[in-house]
């Protein structure tokens, strides 16, 4: 009799779990998460942490609608070495596919934030973007290929409008390594309250994901020679990236 009641109780509580794993799998919500260590924190081809080791961080929330388009928002942080001690993004957006044909797109926007930086440092500012994927996987290698624009009504230090257009793409490797390549260029209003002229930049990469963790080793650099470099700075010049991520 207890052994009767002993597997009516666990087929009710494997009914109930199973029930709650459909209703969990079913859920239109999602939330992902990653922490990363990298030799040096690079934004559009230049260094932020001063040639210096980076710490970073994201959350992430997605609402899958299935239909026309997917809800995203989220937040990363990182330190830096100017303004204050740290970085911190706010974005959101949507994305979307066109049927079965691997084309897809989307919009958002990206709001930039330097606690401690002081008043009057003029460094937060806002971007918006909007862009086009695709990615086939019947060609070899699974290629991906994206194209985004980033438009912000004042740049950082008040140097006005910028336009930041950049390309990306993608291929799976044997033995599940990914290789990477990006370009893009930095247009920014005014070149002399900035600091540079515009500049593009470009990059490649050699990743190798394990279970949750990715250790990804590349090369960045940008066409600004030392002396257009915020005056003779060093952070505009090309260099070694590694950067080891672990997703949750």
């Amino acid at each position: 009799m207890k052994l009767a009641t002993f597997a009516g109780a666990l087929g009710a509580l494997l009914l109930v779990t199973a029930g709650a794993m459909a209703q969990e799998a079913e859920s239109p919500h999602s939330f992902s998460g990653a922490a990363a260590l990298s030799t040096d924190y690079m934004y559009r081809g230049q260094s932020q942490t001063g040639n210096n080791p980076a710490i970073s961080g994201t959350l992430n929330y997605k609402y899958t609608s299935g239909g026309f388009a997917d809800v995203y928002a989220g937040t990363w942080a990182s330190n830096i070495n100017f303004g204050g001690s740290i970085e911190i993004d706010w974005y959101g957006g949507l994305t979307g596919s066109f049927g079965d044909s691997g084309l897809g797109w989307e919009a958002g926007f990206l709001y930039y934030q330097y606690p401690g930086s002081g008043d009057g440092s003029d460094l937060d500012f806002v971007e918006a973007h909007g862009g086009l994927t695709y990615s086939s996987s019947d060609l070899p290698g699974t290629p991906s290929v994206n194209f985004k624009m980033h438009w912000s009504p004042e740049w950082q230090l008040d140097s006005g409008d910028s336009l930041y257009t950049e390309g990306n793409i993608s291929f799976v490797l044997p033995y599940e390594f990914g290789l990477s390549g990006h370009v893009g260029h930095q247009d920014v209003d005014d070149n002399v309250t900035w600091g540079s002229p515009d500049w593009t930049e470009w990059s490649v990469y050699l990743s190798r994901a394990v279970g949750p963790v990715t250790i990804a080793v590349g090369y960045q650099d940008t066409d600004l020679d030392k002396g257009e470099c915020y005056g003779g700075s060093n952070i505009c010049e090309g260099r070694a990236v590694v950067t080891i991520s672990a997703a949750f």
